[in-house]
């Protein structure tokens, strides 16, 4: 009986060793739940700017939905992003959020066009 304890123990041991891919999906879990929402940094950071017209920044909203629309047409989606990472205008880079990833930042202008309904 013992020998049969010790011998599904150390199948469960070796069932759990690193070379098992499946041990990748925690981890992978936990970077995206440690990724702050678009909206949490847009309330924190974006809405300073956005949400007021301040420095001339584009406001955010159903009304703007022309202006936020015309910008990924002509623009296109990944350069508003490069835009709000690097900075434009008055606008400083990564709208002062300093600690955001890249990531971060693309949940944060996908929640600015959501609220803005652009096409």
């Amino acid at each position: 009986m013992i020998r049969i304890l010790f011998a599904a123990a150390a199948l469960l041991l070796a069932a759990c060793s690193d070379n098992d891919s499946s041990n990748n999906a925690p981890a992978a879990a936990a970077n995206q739940a440690d990724q702050r929402s678009g909206a949490l940094l847009y309330r924190q950071y974006c809405v300073n700017c956005h949400g007021s017209g301040a420095g001339g920044a584009p406001q955010v909203g159903k009304d703007h939905r022309l202006y936020w629309s015309h910008e990924v047409e002509e623009e296109g989606f990944e350069t508003l992003v490069q835009e709000a990472i690097h900075g434009i205008n008055a606008m400083p880079p990564r709208g002062n959020c300093y600690d955001c990833s890249d990531q971060e930042i693309r949940n944060a202008v996908i929640y600015m066009l959501q609220l803005s309904a652009a096409k």
